[in-house]
């Protein structure tokens, strides 16, 4: 009668680990496909420096050339190797916005040490503004999203 109890409490936890995972992934994918469904819509973007906690810069109405066409076009999880080449805190957050309400952010995470041997997953994910390699990481979802044109082009800017 024991070992029976304990095996049912085991297969209680087994299908409750199990459920939260598979909710988990639900809402990872709704939270994916809210963001694609509703970029176009994006009218307002900002970016803070995390160095002095302040927005310095922020687009108003005309984030159309900023606005990524296809924002998640190529993700992948960040695994904690790799996480540990970029600086702990991020330099710059970028939020995308639908009305002065967030649709999400980012995070523009620098590479420590140019030396450290980078993953040949990783390389796609990185690129260069004025003179430092950066990742875009979706703290969120621990997810880090392939370098675009625009996103360079706002760095660029600042």
């Amino acid at each position: 009668m024991k070992k029976m109890r304990i095996g049912l409490i085991l297969m209680a936890i087994v299908l409750i680990v199990f459920g939260w995972g598979a909710y988990k992934e639900k809402e990872q994918k709704q939270q994916i496909n809210t963001i694609i469904n509703k970029q176009d819509e994006v009218n307002q973007i900002e970016v803070k420096d995390q160095r002095i906690d302040k927005v310095i810069f922020s687009t108003k109405n005309d984030s159309a050339q900023y606005k990524e066409k296809y924002p998640l076009s190529h993700i992948d999880k960040l695994d904690k190797a790799d996480r540990k080449l970029f600086k702990d805190k991020a330099d710059y957050i970028i939020t995308y916005k639908i009305n002065s309400k967030v649709l999400y952010s980012v995070e523009i995470l620098c590479l420590k040490n140019k030396d450290d041997s980078i993953s040949t997953k990783l390389k796609p994910f990185l690129f260069e503004s004025k003179g430092k390699t950066y990742m875009i990481y979706w703290t969120e979802q621990n997810k880090i999203l392939e370098q675009s044109e625009n996103t360079q082009k706002l760095l660029g800017n600042l």
